[in-house]
């Protein structure tokens, strides 16, 4: 059973509406976007879908919910057919996709039904919630797939696994390292690009390795990057896991946290004065040796 209002379901019984589709990708690297099915924009819950992104179609057999009963992961296919003025962060749909701006997407799937096209006022029912698991692009299409999130539950036990890295998330409760204590906030400097980020840090190099980057300003605002490595210099230069769909201009403000090589080394829980809740086992023997 779907939860519905009072009024949506007066609505129903009276089986005169309309109904449209609303889509919501909250992506993993900052932003958020809406579309919706009708060939006019919804507002509904305080937010607006536009009708004029990318086309998205459900109706091929194959582009469809399927529920289960049980703890089976339900699953959402569908086809998004972009056109050229659809962009995604400053990029084109397909070339963000290709850049993984989807990559572990949240998606939630709503119906609107209204008296009136437009008015949302008997509320949405969601058909479906879930992250993206797959992408097949082709030229001028593609095919999502979205699976619920009851694939979380597809863990490997026991959870803590032994081994020579430290089993804990920086920044987690059993880490317990505030890391709002160790945000550097800086201006990037000319000569940046999507790849590498220049600033003026006074950090050693390697002290943000495995680290993030959130931007505060510019085309890029509100994103989030890995950094892959970070090299002292007069500017110094961030590499980031993942491109940025714009480069930094010289005004861009952003905001880096340091990362954790989860060891006992200076890079590691040394780095945030925490190796009383170090959890590795640096000393287990190798699979080779181990018997």
């Amino acid at each position: 059973m779907k939860p519905a209002s009072s009024a949506l379901q007066t609505l129903l019984a009276s089986r005169q509406f309309y109904a449209a589709d609303l889509y919501t990708f909250s992506l993993t690297g900052g932003g958020t976007l809406r579309y919706c099915s009708g060939d006019r924009d919804i507002t509904a819950d305080g937010n607006l879908f536009t009708s004029q992104g990318p086309r998205i179609d459900r109706k091929d057999n194959k582009a469809k919910c399927h529920w289960k009963i049980g703890v089976e992961t339900d699953t959402l296919v569908f086809d998004v057919m972009p056109q050229a003025t659809d962009l995604v962060n400053g990029q084109k749909f397909l070339a963000a996709i290709v850049q993984g701006a989807f990559d572990g997407a949240e998606l939630t799937l709503e119906r609107a039904f209204m008296v009136h096209y437009g008015d949302t006022s008997a509320g949405t029912v969601v058909l479906f919630a879930g992250r993206v698991a797959e992408i097949d692009l082709g030229r001028a299409v593609a095919t999502f797939s979205v699976n619920s999130h009851l694939e979380l539950l597809n863990l490997q036990l026991p959870r803590n696994l032994w081994q020579p890295g430290c089993v804990n998330a920086l920044g987690d409760a059993s880490c317990g390292v505030d890391l709002a204590d160790y945000a550097v906030g800086r201006t990037a400097v000319s000569g940046s690009t999507s790849h590498l980020v220049k600033a003026t840090l006074t950090q050693a190099t390697g002290y943000f390795d495995q680290g993030k980057i959130f931007f505060n300003s510019g085309a890029n605002d509100g994103l989030t990057r890995s950094v892959k490595s970070w090299t002292h210099g007069s500017p110094g230069t961030v590499a980031l896991l993942a491109p940025l769909p714009n480069a930094p201009a010289a005004s861009d403000t952003f905001t880096i946290y340091p990362g954790c090589d989860k060891t006992l080394g200076s890079n590691g829980c040394a780095k945030f004065a925490n190796t009383a809740r170090f959890r590795g086992f640096p000393y287990i023997p190798t699979p080779d040796t181990a018997v």
